[in-house]
């Protein structure tokens, strides 16, 4: 089966019945409902496979509970590793999102066609994720996913048209070959 999903890291067990708190975690459109499947693992490649008997999202705590961790004990096994889920189980589908590898490399240019540089990595992050544009210059600047900064997205012209927000590019950090080591 195939995860593609990040939710979250577990920090650490909660009471005697496996259940383990989530932290790290990523807004999703809806929770992970009961009998559904999730991957657990350090990495999405080797995660195992369990069944949700309990999934709780508030704004303040994550808790999941598995079918297959019966104790605290069994569920410290777990902690440090990432939970994964697949997109259908979160009501996500590819008209709502993209995939790493479909933004990476993407020119991003202003909606006046100014060629600002190249996405060069993504961050995901809790409240938003990051896109990191390295600049011509070699310069990398964070540039936040929100709707007053991301204007459009196109994956077939490999294109993202962005919003200048005022002191953006200030946030730039200098080129690698410039950076004291």
């Amino acid at each position: 089966m195939v995860f593609t999903e990040y939710i979250g890291v577990i920090a650490r067990t909660h009471g005697l019945d496996g259940t383990m708190f989530l932290m790290d975690t990523v807004g999703i459109p809806q929770g992970l409902r009961e009998g559904a499947t999730v991957g657990i693992g350090y990495s999405r490649d080797f995660a195992k496979t369990f069944t949700i008997d309990a999934f709780d999202a508030t704004p303040m705590r994550t808790t999941l509970r598995v079918k297959e961790i019966a104790s605290a004990d069994e569920a410290q096994a777990f902690v440090e590793q990432a939970v994964y889920c697949r997109p259908e189980d979160v009501g996500l589908n590819d008209d709502d999102r993209f995939r790493i590898g479909d933004i990476e490399g993407c020119a991003v240019i202003t909606k006046d066609g100014t060629h600002i540089g190249t996405v060069s990595d993504v961050w995901l992050m809790p409240a938003n994720d990051v896109w990191v544009v390295t600049l011509p210059d070699g310069r990398t600047v964070p540039f936040p996913v929100i709707d007053d900064v991301i204007l459009n997205v196109d994956t077939d012209s490999r294109r993202i048209v962005v919003e200048l927000i005022p002191g953006l590019l200030d946030l730039g950090s200098p080129a690698a070959e410039d950076r004291d080591e």
